[in-house]
């Protein structure tokens, strides 16, 4: 539904800027950007319990109940500022828990660096594509741009999906997806960089839908090793990670790129490739911890297997031979001393005839 709606929306504003402009489009963007924070204040508002605040007695004096007022209200803002202290502290000690193995920790720290690095490079490419796309030598028109993202939508939302599809069916796990996403980024900034004719843009939509697999398992490899009380916190710090790399990197990457443009233009793309061969090795490196353990993993339940099937092996033709055998020269001993007995009762009692 998201993905349609946006190839909709792109599809109708590069139509609408040709046809009237940018200036509404700038206003009402603003409107519903006001009336999403007014949605956020009147339906997600958090209500904190309700405190119980208890009469003043009727002996003490106003200036005695008015200082008791005065030292709860400052009880209560050092109970504010003591929480917001805790809450901090647990952002910034929530990697190295001491209850945590060194191999979760790392794993940790590695997939959180690889995302800030690759937020980054994502940040390079996206706060220049416009200003690559209407300078020379595509000079494209508001109406080729709009036609431009809303078919990029729609073949990332299938060939991404599909391609999530097919690399969980061969086998390969998150961390091997993402160095594999990163890849193709590298491969479709350099793309970008070289290219001069607008049909070699519309290539690269079949390399695009697969640079963004970082930013989507980056969630379900941190889940994997954290605690569930550790989910908020840890996720509310990869969204502000995100939030500063977008705010940030937007102004920063068009900064340089109006300093460059003119004697480098095509420094912002090697430099985004660049940025992304850092969570490229680190998402190797998580790929070659993660296969020791998985390694050691299936050599423990291998060898308690084998254990088991040792215990539990079934009896062959032999064995049942060797227990007839066995048997077999039991029962004449325990008949013969049977006997035995049997004679020497006779014997020794004259009464059994």
């Amino acid at each position: 539904m998201t993905t349609t709606l946006t190839a909709m929306t792109d599809f109708g504003i590069g139509y609408y800027i040709a046809w009237n402009g940018f200036a509404d489009l700038l206003w009402a963007s603003f409107i519903l950007q006001l009336i999403s924070i007014f949605v956020v204040f009147l339906f997600f508002n958090y209500s904190s319990p309700a405190t119980v605040v208890s009469p003043p007695n009727q002996t003490t004096s106003p200036l005695l109940s008015l200082t008791e007022g005065n030292n709860d209200v400052r009880i209560k803002e050092s109970c504010c500022s003591t929480n917001s202290c805790r809450k901090f502290a647990a952002v910034c000690t929530v990697f190295c828990r001491r209850g945590r193995s060194k191999i979760k920790s790392t794993n940790i720290l590695l997939t959180l660096f690889a995302y800030i690095f690759y937020s980054l490079a994502y940040t390079a490419i996206l706060s220049i594509f416009l200003w690559y796309q209407l300078d020379a030598p595509f000079c494209w028109s508001s109406t080729q741009i709009g036609n431009y993202d809303a078919l990029a939508s729609i073949t990332c939302a299938i060939f991404s999906v599909l391609g999530m599809k097919l690399l969980t069916y061969v086998g390969a796990n998150d961390a091997f997806i993402c160095a594999l996403s990163h890849v193709f980024f590298c491969g479709l900034s350099i793309w970008f960089a070289f290219a001069r004719q607008s049909w070699q843009l519309y290539a690269s939509l079949l390399i695009s839908p697969f640079v963004d697999y970082q930013n989507s398992l980056t969630w379900s490899m941190m889940s994997k090793w954290l605690e569930p009380n550790e989910y908020t916190i840890v996720f509310t710090l990869i969204t502000i990670i995100y939030t500063i790399c977008s705010i940030l990197g937007n102004s920063f990457f068009n900064w340089i790129y109006a300093l460059t443009v003119v004697a480098l233009p095509k420094l912002m793309f090697f430099l985004a490739a660049g940025l992304c061969v850092i969570p490229f090795i680190l998402n190797i490196c998580l790929v070659i911890i993660n296969r020791g353990l998985s390694d050691d993993n299936s050599s423990s339940i291998k060898t308690s297997n084998s254990l088991t099937t040792f215990i539990n092996l079934p009896l062959d033709d032999s064995d049942l031979i060797c227990l007839d055998n066995f048997t077999d020269t039991v029962e004449p001993q325990g008949n013969s001393s049977l006997s035995r007995n049997d004679q020497t009762t006779s014997i020794d009692d004259p009464m059994i005839f």
